[in-house]
């Protein structure tokens, strides 16, 4: 495996935190390692995302967020209302190149898997077309079994493979938290790791070895 795509149930659940950590803990093991937003929205001047990540990797912004729109849409949406277009083919191309430049290439979505990058394609074709196993971000409250476990359904209907569920931001405060690790594994046979809410960007060095097992590391 020499990449992975970090999807989710929904926009704010913690892509960006947890493929944070992911890169952070891969540097700090002496990997080579990449990432590649290859959409970002709600752009104003610089892609936050991108610059955040780019910080831990070294990487050129250009090189990580080759598209950006500036408002807070999905890409496609982004098309339509700005009116600028770009190329699936190049961007493939793009990735391809990224490939061979790193040992290992954290890919990030933007939203959800469903979210479209153009008309008819999505983030799960996406995945399908680059060849990319996913990571599933999901919320640790209250109405994530739900979106999770659709999620999962559309992943698992659309042929991808799934390397993990990640359920992010458990504080203790909502009683739902208690039962919903417990039964988004009994809907989809993955057990999910739990991702305290922390102060600050870096987990727990131990959650970091987990997040990174899940990429065979």
């Amino acid at each position: 495996m020499k990449s992975v795509l970090i999807t989710a149930t929904d926009t704010g659940v913690g892509k960006t935190f947890i493929s944070y950590n992911i890169v952070l803990t891969l540097k700090e093991r002496g990997i080579r390692v990449g990432y590649f937003k290859p959409v970002e929205t709600d752009v104003k001047y610089l892609p936050a995302d991108g610059s955040l990540l780019c910080s831990i990797t070294g990487q050129d912004l250009e090189e990580a967020v080759p598209v950006r729109y500036s408002l807070p849409l999905s890409p496609y949406a982004g098309i339509l209302e700005e009116g600028k277009d770009f190329s699936l083919e190049a961007l493939k191309e793009h990735y391809l190149k990224l490939l061979e430049r790193y040992d290992f290439l954290v890919v990030e979505g933007a939203g959800g898997i469903a979210v479209p990058i153009k008309k008819d394609y999505n983030y799960a074709d996406l995945a399908k077309d680059w060849g990319l196993d996913i990571i599933i971000v999901s919320r640790a409250s209250l109405g994530t079994i739900n979106h999770t476990y659709l999620t999962y359904f559309y992943a698992i209907n659309r042929g991808l493979n799934i390397l993990g569920i990640v359920m992010n931001g458990f504080e203790g405060k909502d009683v739902s938290e208690r039962t919903n690790p417990i039964i988004v594994e009994e809907l989809t046979s993955i057990k999910p790791i739990k991702i305290p809410k922390v102060d600050g960007l870096v987990l727990d060095r131990s959650i970091r070895r987990e997040l990174v097992s899940l990429i065979g590391f």
